[in-house]
């Protein structure tokens, strides 16, 4: 009996052992999460992502916008994680999908090199590919090295536009994903000086700001028709340098969700090499 009981004990740990160390289905809710799970090599493990998101080489299904997931929509696809931003929600949501047993791991969308570093580690540890972690953390300092390397010799502004149609555009502040980028690339971004987060952006605020270069989202230009459109879209954009000299550069707005990701810094480095490389 005795030796029955040790290897039912033994059999029981096993499992245990089994299901702790077992691969998660994954709903991934942010283009940043998605993004650093298929650079740690967790692709297989997705089952699902959101409207934001974009998994190369693989087809799953879409379970909405980050900021407002259902239950039924992510439950339906039987994970045991689901794994955003803090910006993921809403809150009740979120509760239900937890309460049904499966884990959710909000990180911090702060914009800061070391959040990142740290979402890393986090989402290694949870995805159980640590051994991949150490080459993504190396890749950020050589990322942030190159950045460093290529500072523009003199100060140069820029600002970063959210522009939808039929809305007043609004420009980022500090404690934004795209302030953290400027500052990353050696440029200065005058509106963290008079607001944090988006706020709505007058005409007058505007020239008032002097930009030398303008980032606008890649997906606003093409709804826009263009630079042109963006002009009229944007009251006096057309009396700034930035527009005079051409300086309206696009972004890709998926690197801007849920804080810093790996693709943000590499926007970084072209939008530097496009801009602030001009002044060297």
């Amino acid at each position: 009996m005795a030796t029955a009981a040790v290897r039912l004990l033994a059999l029981v740990s096993a499992l245990l052992s089994l299901s702790a160390t077992a691969s998660p289905r994954i709903v991934s809710a942010g283009a940043g999460v998605t993004d650093l799970l298929v650079e740690l090599g967790a692709t297989e493990q997705i089952v699902g992502i959101d409207v934001t998101s974009h998994l190369p080489n693989k087809e799953v299904p879409n379970v909405g916008y980050h900021r407002q997931l259902a239950v039924e929509g992510v439950l339906s696809l039987s994970p045991t994680l689901v794994v955003g931003s803090d910006e993921m929600g809403p809150t009740p949501v979120l509760e239900k999908i937890e309460a049904s047993g499966v884990t959710v791991a909000r990180l911090s969308s702060e914009p800061s090199v070391e959040t990142l570093k740290t979402r890393i580690k986090k989402v290694a540890s949870l995805t159980h590919t640590e051994s991949k972690a150490a080459a993504l953390l190396a890749d950020i300092d050589t990322k942030l090295a190159t950045l460093r390397a290529h500072s523009p010799k003199t100060s140069l502004k820029g600002v970063f536009l959210l522009v939808h149609q039929g809305r007043p555009a609004s420009v980022a502040g500090a404690n934004t994903s795209p302030d953290t980028l400027l500052s990353l690339m050696g440029a200065t971004n005058p509106a963290a000086a008079a607001l944090s987060s988006y706020k709505p952006l007058s005409p007058e605020a505007l020239l008032g700001f002097d930009p030398d270069f303008i980032l606008v989202m890649q997906r606003s230009l093409d709804q826009l028709s263009g630079v042109e459109g963006l002009a009229d879209a944007v009251p006096l954009l057309n009396a700034t340098r930035a527009f005079q000299q051409q300086r309206i550069i696009p972004i890709d707005g998926s690197v801007l969700v849920g804080g810093l990701s790996l693709k943000s810094l590499d926007e970084a480095i072209r939008i530097q090499r496009a801009v602030v490389g001009e002044n060297d």
